[in-house]
């Protein structure tokens, strides 16, 4: 008798009493029967031949790596998320220098100035600032898009406590360090 048929009776037994449901067995194959392998591919329209070659779908840019994408998305969180913090001025202008280039960054200081010249408040009793002056900013979601080799272009949503803005940036690859070259803050 089959060592497998032996057990199934008393491994039944044993569900049945214990209330554990009962495992399914398969029935036993022939030692000489072989699985059979059938590849799998997708379907092809009625009426085409396949095609040799690279799929229809293929990044025309040239294999983008999804790795480097999730690098500039990283890129475009912490820049945006340093960009607003500058303008809320909790976060030195410096700090952005390594990832603006220069006419972005020229853009930001002037900004920077003009909102901390605009939304300065008399102080008051005590000579405190009136409201807070941390502002606490939260992404809450980025897209990158590949443009061409060594060129992406991301959107950023984020909050910073008193209204959701839109960050749009351009990342570019030069002397092996990764540039933003444009910066839109909405």
């Amino acid at each position: 008798m089959n060592p497998v048929t032996q057990l199934r009776p008393a491994a039944t037994d044993l569900a049945e009493a214990s209330g554990v449901p009962r495992a399914l067995l398969a029935p036993p194959r022939p030692a000489d029967a072989q699985a059979t392998v059938i590849p799998l591919r997708p379907a092809e329209p009625p009426g085409t031949a396949p095609t040799p070659g690279p799929p229809q779908d293929a990044d025309p840019l040239g294999a983008a790596d999804a790795g480097v994408e999730l690098r500039i998305a990283g890129i475009a969180r912490s820049v945006c998320q340093g960009a607003l913090e500058v303008l809320g001025g909790s976060r030195p202008l410096q700090q952005m220098a390594r990832w603006l280039d220069t006419e972005n960054y020229e853009r930001l200081q002037l900004r920077a100035n003009l909102v901390r010249c605009v939304g300065a408040r008399p102080a008051g009793r005590g000579g405190e600032v009136p409201g807070s002056t941390d502002r606490h900013v939260v992404v809450r979601s980025a897209r990158v898009c590949p443009v061409s080799p060594g060129v992406y272009e991301a959107s950023v949503v984020a909050f910073d406590r008193k209204r959701v803005r839109a960050v749009a940036l351009r990342i570019e690859q030069r002397r092996g360090a990764w540039r933003v070259t444009a910066l839109e803050i909405g």
